[in-house]
């Protein structure tokens, strides 16, 4: 059995045409050709669980402080990584997720960014 999707509940604060995509422990979220949150609920490393958001570096410090709940990752492996991370643990997830999806729902410049399997998706 597919497991639910985690904060399905932010649905209703993303754009219509959203397109979601499950993996393993994760869907990836789609809108106006970027790939723009990943939600991740595992067991595994739940460090890591809550809502990827896909930024760039040069973002990260407004996106911060428009919503100080989001954090850099904290990874083992040297590893560039240029997604942030609203952790589902912060005592006000559901407040800043909902905020992370208006940005997303404004089109918002700082979140999303368009790879070839975004791209192709929506196609031209």
């Amino acid at each position: 059995m597919k497991k639910p999707m985690p904060y399905d509940f932010l649905l209703d604060y993303l754009p219509a045409g959203v397109i979601v995509k499950p993996a393993i422990g994760m869907f990836y979220i789609y809108f106006d050709k970027k790939i723009v949150l990943i939600f991740r609920k595992t067991g595994k490393n739940p460090q890591h669980n809550g809502i990827w958001i896909s930024t760039k570096r040069e973002d990260h410090a407004s996106l911060k402080a428009e919503i100080p709940a989001i954090t850099d990752f904290v990874l083992d492996e040297a590893f560039d990584m240029a997604w942030l991370l609203l952790s589902d643990s912060h005592d006000n997830f559901e407040s800043a997720a909902i905020q992370l999806c208006e940005l997303v729902s404004r089109k918002d410049k700082r979140v999303g960014k368009v790879t070839p399997t975004s791209a192709a998706m929506f196609g031209h």
